[in-house]
């Protein structure tokens, strides 16, 4: 069974609010079940991009199938690699998320493109 999702929003908010919020995520108070954030790599290429991957470590709610197919002494905290690319010259940012642990039961994978619609205003973020 394949589920797929596709969501925009516009953020009125400049890019670097939108660019501040999203490294300022975590800790959250609201967020309690993402336990840890680690940046594993971050490194500034000659072009000026910024890559970052960091290690999250997170405790979801299991989907209702997948509870019967964990044994109670097997941890329920799901490992997740971030990795990210700030490109602030043109102010892009992507970033791609994925569980490196129960992956043979359940993979699940995201890509978020963060771009600013109108440079002139600096107003709009298409998220």
């Amino acid at each position: 069974m394949v589920k797929y999702f596709l969501g925009q929003s516009v953020l009125r908010s400049s890019w670097d609010q939108v660019f501040a919020a999203f490294w300022q995520r975590y800790p959250n108070p609201y967020s309690k079940h993402v336990l840890t954030e680690d940046i594993v790599h971050r490194e500034v290429t000659p072009d000026q991009k910024l890559l970052s991957r960091r290690l999250l470590t997170k405790t979801n709610r299991m989907p209702r199938w997948a509870e019967r197919l964990f044994p109670a002494n097997v941890a329920h905290s799901v490992y997740i690699l971030e990795d990210s690319i700030v490109d602030p010259q043109n102010q892009i940012m992507t970033t791609f998320t994925w569980n490196i642990n129960h992956a043979r039961l359940m993979w699940v994978d995201g890509r978020l493109n963060t771009l600013c619609m109108s440079r002139e205003k600096g107003t709009k973020q298409k998220v």
